[in-house]
């Protein structure tokens, strides 16, 4: 008896720092708080399909999930292939640490006959900094469906391939003509855009007189030294006499006939754009005449270059702007 009792003592003995050990090592379990993995519908799948799983990890913290065990890009078996793999860390949330793992696998198995096949469970480890335990993905299984068919239904024969579905034709006629429309109406607007500003071959049309008295008159400044060094020199220069020419020639031009200064009001009823620029006109007309016939010194100072070259691009404008 007391051999026996002799025997218990030492296997107790033995046992116990085994036992110590059991106790003192953590559990995946302990540490592991949920895995739900999201897959997508498990049948209806053909050759080439990827499929897409994605499973929510919940750890108690401290422990995280170690980078270095999740799956890489790889071919798993000579049918399928694990295209892509991703982690998104959601941080800590009620004293767990919440993870997503996305996984895109493409099946190249071509069945003859609707077929079940597995993908793999996938091993991760999770660690605290100094205790590493391993956890689980689990597999899923899903439904492959063959191309075509065994025992052809119909006549022809078992290998014959459905043709192709021919493409739904699209309306454009309606585009088309809208398209047409709106480049006339754009090549019509740039057309009647360079008619009235003058670009191109339209500057040198004859029905601009003012257009081109207000270049001479520019060009007629320009040519006398002393109009050019003041703004207030006299009219009695040569390049103010044949500026003041030149816009008076326009005028006779645009009337079709001489225009002297009784004839404003008939010009401007015939000419109605001009109407804005009526008054310096008329002083134009009123100095000329003084100047040209009277030898009036007075009317030279009332026309300073500055004053004939704004005069000009008014009555450029004004004609620009007439009908």
């Amino acid at each position: 008896m007391r051999r026996a009792a002799r025997r218990l003592v030492l296997c107790l003995a033995g046992l116990l720092p085994t036992a110590i050990s059991l106790l003192a090592a953590p559990s995946a379990g302990a540490q592991l708080r949920s895995v739900e993995l999201y897959a997508p519908r498990p049948f209806g799948h053909v050759i080439g399909d990827t499929l897409a799983l994605s499973a929510d990890i919940v750890l108690d913290a401290p422990f995280r999930l170690d980078p270095a065990s999740l799956p890489r890009p790889r071919s798993l078996d000579y049918w399928l292939e694990l295209t892509d793999s991703s982690l998104t860390d959601r941080g800590i949330e009620g004293g767990a640490q919440r993870y997503t793992l996305d996984l895109t696998y493409q099946t190249f198995y071509a069945p003859l006959e609707p077929k079940r096949l597995d993908i793999p469970a996938v091993p991760l480890t999770v660690t605290d900094g100094t205790r590493q335990l391993a956890i689980t993905v689990p597999p899923w299984s899903f439904l492959m469906s063959p191309l075509r068919e065994i025992v052809a239904t119909g006549e022809g024969t078992t290998m014959a391939l459905r043709p192709d579905v021919a493409p739904r034709p699209v309306a454009t006629s309606g585009t088309q003509r809208g398209l047409l429309a709106a480049l006339g109406g754009v090549a019509a607007g740039l057309g009647l855009l360079a008619w009235q500003m003058g670009w191109g071959p339209f500057g040198r049309r004859r029905d601009r007189p003012f257009a081109r008295a207000a270049r001479e008159v520019r060009a007629a400044l320009a040519s006398s030294a002393k109009s050019a060094a003041s703004s207030t020199s006299p009219a009695s220069a040569p390049g103010q006499r044949a500026a003041l020419l030149a816009l008076h020639r326009a005028f006779d031009a645009t009337a079709g006939k001489g225009v002297f200064a009784e004839d404003l009001p008939d010009f401007f009823r015939a000419h109605p754009a001009f109407a804005a620029v009526e008054t310096e006109v008329g002083r134009l007309f009123d100095a000329s005449r003084r100047l040209f016939f009277g030898n009036d010194a007075v009317a030279a100072t009332e026309l300073p270059p500055a004053d004939l070259i704004t005069l000009a691009g008014r009555l450029k404008a004004a004609e620009r702007g007439g009908p």
